[in-house]
């Protein structure tokens, strides 16, 4: 049986987060710690996490006064939710019935098990392990949530918090992720910091036709039509899904590249270190050529040919799984970018309009779809399948094929 928790849900300039509360020992078994540590594997530094490490000694301390009789904790214990790459069925899903009585509104989470980190609290939250079970069940704790929440953005919250604070040290809260005080020059970006920075760009230019419709909520269609409303003018798409598109453009696994950028001297911190090895990244020569311009200008240029081309007929492509399909499908034309030396509006409408012509007969309105879980998949592998990027026999759930051949008049 899944677990329902009563939210409230906050909107700030950062994005959307949900308040909630929950026993000590649920969240115990729900969230982990994630402390910043360098290791040596295979020759060289790695780098991972954003906390510091848990002070043992710190942890008594605090369960001591946990057991008083005058204990409290009203500040909340701040987390990220959906951290663990799990099957749809088992991540945390908010669900939002009523924009106007938060009593109908609650965060769903199937499976007491840990798919979620510690932005902010993990000493006081981690101190209950020195309670019993009795006590950890009675204690509430105040916590709060962003869900589907970017590792860039995790390290940026927590170092807003902490910065100022002097049990931190500041270096490491400026270190994280390349979030330091003075603003890194560009040359220096992982691949992450530069897909935050254009995410961001795109979300404030009037060029652009995701101006405004970017928020750093849930990455869930249903949240962000909560969110947006019923006007279509009034689309929203999650942050999350713009950072990894432009990932997918630039990096095999961006991660590595952080590390190896983390572990030179920062005057010798530059993308050109970088390998430009041959790879599924089309625009992996650009990132370390230090053109953003060019890599900003294909995005502007391609979804602004999608929108023309796509948003009326079909809305769906402009929702979560629909923008996943678009960065799918501009990899693709990005292939040919060498060749064709072409990244004008009218020649991505061209492809846009060649590939995605093969889609408009598939019914959506099917019981088929459904906009979150599985359903979300069955989208994504039919569009794919009608442009010719994949294949039946890639269908995983093999009971599904006959209805993908129904749907597409196979």
């Amino acid at each position: 049986m899944s677990n329902k928790y009563n939210i409230l849900e906050i909107k700030q300039p950062l994005g959307t987060f949900y308040v909630f509360k929950i026993s000590a020992f649920e969240l115990l078994q729900l969230v982990e710690s994630e402390p910043y540590y360098l290791s040596l594997e295979g020759g060289k530094f790695r780098n991972e996490g954003i906390q510091r490490r848990f002070d043992e000694g710190r942890g008594r301390e605090i369960s001591k006064f946990l057991k008083s009789s005058e204990s409290a904790l009203p500040n909340s214990i701040i987390i990220a939710g959906n951290t663990r790459n799990l099957p749809e069925d088992e991540q945390w899903k908010v669900v939002i019935q009523n924009l106007s009585n938060s009593n109908e509104n609650y965060l769903e989470i199937p499976k007491l098990q840990v798919n979620g980190t510690v932005i902010d609290g993990q000493h006081r939250l981690f101190s209950f392990k020195h309670l019993n079970v009795d006590e950890q069940k009675d204690y509430e704790l105040l916590c709060t949530l962003y869900l589907d929440l970017p590792n860039p953005y995790q390290a940026y919250i927590f170092a807003t918090i902490n910065m100022n604070q002097r049990k931190v040290d500041k270096s490491l809260a400026y270190e994280l992720y390349g979030y330091d005080l003075n603003d890194d020059e560009a040359d220096k970006w992982s691949p992450e910091k530069l897909a935050v920075f254009l995410t961001r760009k795109l979300n404030l230019d009037d060029k652009s036709i995701f101006k405004g419709h970017i928020s750093l909520a849930a990455n869930s269609d249903e949240i962000l039509e909560k969110i947006s409303g019923v006007n279509s003018n009034e689309w929203t798409i999650s942050t999350a899904a713009i950072v990894e598109g432009i990932l997918s453009l630039i990096t095999n696994n961006a991660k590595r590249d952080r590390d190896e950028l983390q572990i030179k001297f920062e005057n010798e911190r530059s993308r050109i270190i970088l390998n430009e090895v041959k790879s599924s990244a089309p625009l992996r020569k650009y990132y370390i050529e230090n053109n953003d311009l060019l890599i900003y200008t294909i995005l502007l240029n391609f979804f602004k040919s999608t929108y023309n081309v796509l948003f009326q007929s079909s809305p769906i492509l402009f929702k979560t799984v629909g923008i996943q399909v678009q960065f799918i499908v501009l990899k693709k034309i990005l292939h040919k970018i060498e060749k064709e030396k072409d990244i004008s509006v009218n020649y991505f409408s061209y492809e846009v309009n060649n590939l995605f012509s093969k889609t408009t007969n598939i019914n959506f309105n099917s019981a088929f779809f459904q906009l979150s879980g599985i359903g979300k998949t069955r989208i994504k592998n039919i569009l794919l399948i009608a442009m010719g990027l994949m294949d039946l026999d890639e269908i995983k759930n093999k009971q599904d094929v006959d209805e993908y051949r129904r749907l597409l008049n196979y």
